[in-house]
């Protein structure tokens, strides 16, 4: 009986990623048929600036980097040591699975379980560690968004609501941040272990979310290495469109655009928010009080798109060559 459960549980896991990467192909074979016509042929014969191309590639592998140490920077003040060439060994593992998990998140699951291995008595943590860093990394794109938002006079009734949205998470997200540096020692959590079977790991997460608790300079450095991320991502943006516009959209409105639209694709729609981040950026673009004349936002979106699937490609050879791999368990 448990060769034959075993063998459902196998056969189970792998129809769940036939299916996910059946899905992924679906999508990107979806994306290319409904990419208009003349947007491609414009891609195809336009002249490009290929040193501005190479500019935004390497923004957008900076971006991923410097999450990755920020996520290092996490885990080490949870008292597990951690290396950073090891951090982004998982890290890119976490980006490459991310390609087949829906929304962009799915692949952190991953890396948490990939790094809970390496430590045996600290595997709560590091999965815990894994969550504080996505929820930083999702405040961090809102507090670019806001500040992106609040630089402009202009904003359609559509921006206008992304604006005061973005600006009312990121209060209360930071009010409650700011109560765990200050107030965190008052807080107890012992009457979760009361929890049958589950309590003693939910305390443990509980606790590992306070990591803050009496941290402001990591609160500062954590905050603005998810800043620098998306910031790195939004100048990628402005560099294909200036790479193949004469006359495109300013780096302002770059700021105000492609940060919220990349909030859009965190949501478990599609595997990597494939499409969703797309059709979000179109949209949002058109919102802006004058676009230039030929420019098409979908273009630059579709060839962001093509740079954040080559950061897997270098991911999956740094992961598998084995360079920063741990000899042993923390």
């Amino acid at each position: 009986m448990p060769s034959t459960n075993a063998t459902r549980a196998f056969t189970a896991t792998r129809a769940i990623a036939f299916l996910k990467i059946t899905a992924l192909f679906g999508i990107v074979v979806w994306l290319i048929v409904t990419f208009p016509r003349k947007d491609a042929e414009f891609l195809y014969s336009q002249k490009k600036n290929w040193l501005l191309l190479s500019l935004s590639m390497s923004f957008v592998l900076i971006a991923h980097l410097v999450s990755y140490w920020r996520w290092q920077m996490l885990v080490q003040a949870l008292n597990v040591p951690m290396r950073l060439l090891e951090a982004i060994r998982l890290g890119f593992l976490g980006t490459l699975l991310n390609q087949v998990s829906f929304g962009s998140v799915g692949g952190d699951l991953f890396k948490a379980i990939e790094a809970a291995r390496r430590s045996s008595t600290r595997r709560t943590e590091v999965v815990a560690s894994v969550l504080v860093d996505r929820a930083i990394g999702l405040l961090g794109l809102l507090l670019v968004a806001s500040i992106g938002l609040s630089l402009s006079n202009e904003l359609s009734p559509r921006l206008l609501t992304i604006k005061w949205a973005a600006i009312s998470l990121v209060g209360i997200a930071l009010l409650f941040i700011l109560a765990i540096v200050f107030g965190g020692r008052f807080v107890s959590f012992v009457w979760l272990r009361r929890i049958p079977w589950v309590g003693h790991t939910v305390y443990r997460l509980a606790q590992a979310c306070m990591i803050f608790q009496g941290r402001p300079r990591l609160v500062a450095e954590v905050l603005g290495t998810s800043m620098c991320v998306h910031f790195c991502m939004t100048v990628s943006c402005y560099l294909i469109s200036a790479s193949i516009y004469d006359s495109h959209p300013t780096l302002l409105e770059h700021f105000m655009t492609i940060p919220p639209a990349m909030a859009a694709a965190t949501l478990p729609l599609t595997p990597g928010g494939i499409g969703v981040q797309e059709a979000a950026i179109s949209k949002l673009f058109l919102e802006l009080p004058k676009i230039p004349e030929g420019y098409s936002a979908l273009i630059m979106a579709a060839l962001f798109r093509l740079f954040l699937m080559v950061v897997p490609f270098i991911g999956a050879v740094y992961y598998f060559s084995g360079i920063g791999k741990s000899k042993s368990a923390k």
